[in-house]
């Protein structure tokens, strides 16, 4: 169901037949100083209390000063991704006299929710924010309330609102197209269930890299329930094993990390098994002998950019560059992707 739009001072004021002026003068406790009658006092908190309306603590922040402070929600603060480019977006915003205070949102909406809340009522001046399933209309009402915002890693196409984020559809052509050219006909992607568009973006680039090759009727994707990835990583890689993929394309860092440690689990080994691309550099990649193949976000420009844009909203000033950062991916490739006539399978 969809959440209503946020009641504003302006609907109390054409509910009422006044203007908005007095209906701050009376939420602000500025009554009596300005002559205002005690009827009509109880007619705008009457109308407040039935109309649900709530003040927007952002502006009254604004107003008030700035803080210096910039609140970032992640989805997990311990995804090694996640926590590397929370590093970044903290140096870049020290290196413009900012603090941030960072939470985590555990890809729920009503942790989203509450934690936007959190950080408004701490006063912060701006918003960096990885969205999270059905969290559209949060981010919607951020947007018409004038909040400093910007989405990080994903954002909602229909919405206008600044982002800094990877090129998600190029990244999986690139490391689909690599896949085919070392001779893999049989490739199979692990993504998981989502709405949001950074996955869905992911899977049309290998969708449409597998049909240019004519390779439609091998197109091959497996998505996993977060509430449990660990367990549905062994069931989906246990069904691959069953059939014929030659190739494994993880759609995330978490999922390349769970990937491997499942197939560590199995006793499958990289590449004699199986070929393996992963999403973004991580430690547990050091548990197989092999290097593997995997797409490189420059976490560095994404954040950076996430912060200057966010700065540049608080401070009210434009800037020449994009609204919108789409950063380039690499395809870092190594031995885990070999020609596929030069595997040895055990």
């Amino acid at each position: 169901m969809a959440k209503e739009k946020r009641t504003s001072i302006k609907d109390l004021a054409s509910s009422l037949g006044v203007s908005p002026a007095l209906i701050s003068i009376v939420l602000n406790g500025k009554a009596k100083q300005y002559r205002i009658s005690d009827e009509m006092v109880k007619r705008v908190k009457a109308a407040a209390k039935e109309m649900n309306y709530y003040p927007n603590v952002v502006a009254q922040n604004l107003r008030g000063g700035k803080s210096q402070l910039i609140g970032v929600i992640v989805t997990d603060i311990s995804n090694p991704f996640y926590s590397t480019i929370s590093r970044r977006i903290e140096d870049r915003a020290n290196e413009l006299n900012y603090n941030v205070l960072f939470s985590s949102s555990d890809e729920n909406l009503e942790n989203t929710e509450r934690l936007i809340k959190v950080l408004l009522n701490k006063g912060v001046d701006g918003l960096i924010v990885v969205p999270c399933d059905g969290s559209r209309n949060s981010i919607a009402e951020l947007i018409a309330d004038d909040v400093p915002l910007v989405l990080l890693d994903r954002n909602f196409p229909d919405l206008d609102v600044k982002y800094s984020c990877l090129d998600n559809f190029k990244a999986t052509r690139l490391a689909t197209r690599h896949l085919i050219d070392q001779g893999y006909e049989n490739i199979s992607v692990i993504s998981y269930e989502t709405q949001m568009n950074h996955i869905m973006e992911r899977v049309a680039g290998y969708e449409e890299t597998m049909r240019e090759a004519g390779l439609e009727k091998s197109i091959n994707i497996n998505r996993i329930n977060l509430s449990n990835p660990r367990s549905e990583m062994r069931e989906v890689l246990g069904h691959l094993f069953q059939g014929n993929t030659e190739a494994i394309l993880c759609l995330t860092n978490m999922l390349s990390i769970n990937g491997i440690y499942c197939l560590k689990e199995m006793n499958k080994k990289i590449p004699d098994d199986i070929a393996f691309v992963g999403f973004n550099r991580s430690d547990v990649f050091n548990l197989l002998d092999s290097p593997v193949t995997y797409i490189k976000q420059p976490i560095e420009k994404i954040a950076n950019e996430a912060v200057n844009r966010v700065v540049d909203l608080i401070s009210g000033s434009s800037y020449a560059a994009d609204d919108v950062i789409i950063a380039d991916p690499e395809l870092v490739i190594q031995s885990s992707t070999p020609k596929k006539n030069v595997l040895t399978h055990t």
